[in-house]
């Protein structure tokens, strides 16, 4: 018989319809492309879109629903709200739309898939963007008596070539660069410290990030991949 139709004498079953939808929209879950972290995604549009109107990919949607499963593992969501919201998740198109299925279960800096267009303003604090954020083709940053933390590494580029404007007075700014990401660091300091720590790779086809911008007793530096060592006598071991 088919589920939630009601037997004789009796009415339907709520808990077996909640199941059977919780399997429905895990099998589309499932049948959805799966998308391997591969450092930051490049948007390649011809024209400036705003961050909110960009399309999201199913990694995108993927993460989502990993924190509604968990929201829904701990007692936080209902099995029927669950399945209601993966399903819209699912036909969600850009950006924009995906914030508001987990907007009321995360804080704000801890969302799956964010997406700001304000610029990055530490004043007298610690402001820190990481995870799928939106870096936009030129994004803005102030440390003024405070810390600024960029992580990048699972960021959606919006241009190949991004320029950052990245201004230190008395504070810090760090940046996080995945590998295969062209760092190119511009402008002065004045009793600062300006850098790259790791490895400086030119890749041939990978994005560009430039910084400009100043340090006034401040420091901005750029995290890279550490640069791998190939001991010769560990080669001849993995062939023995």
């Amino acid at each position: 018989m088919p589920p939630g139709k009601a037997e004789e004498g009796g009415g339907a079953d709520p808990l077996s319809t909640d199941e059977n939808a919780a399997g429905r929209c895990a099998g589309a879950a499932r049948s959805r492309t799966s998308v391997r972290k591969t450092g930051p995604s490049l948007g390649r549009v011809s024209e400036p879109v705003p961050p909110a109107r960009m399309r999201a990919s199913h990694a995108d949607r993927e993460r989502v629903v990993a924190t509604l499963r968990e929201a829904a593992v701990d007692g936080r969501l209902e099995m029927s709200e669950f399945v209601e919201r993966c399903e819209r998740v699912y036909e969600a198109r850009t950006l924009g739309e995906l914030p508001e299925f987990t907007r009321d279960l995360v804080e704000e800096d801890a969302q799956p898939v964010q997406v700001r267009e304000a610029p990055v303003a530490a004043l007298g604090t610690t402001v820190t963007r990481s995870g799928r954020w939106v870096v936009r083709p030129e994004e803005y940053v102030l440390a003024l008596f405070g810390t600024a933390e960029l992580d990048l590494r699972d960021a959606l580029l919006a241009r190949e070539h991004v320029r950052m404007t990245a201004t230190s007075v008395f504070g810090r700014i760090r940046v996080h660069v995945p590998e295969g990401v062209e760092v190119r660091v511009r402008g002065w300091s004045f009793l600062g410290q300006r850098g790259v720590s790791g490895r400086r790779g030119r890749p041939r086809d990978g994005p560009v990030l430039e910084l400009r911008g100043f340090c006034v007793l401040g420091s901005l530096l750029v995290r890279t991949p550490k640069r791998r060592w190939w001991l010769p006598w560990r080669g001849r071991r993995a062939l023995e």
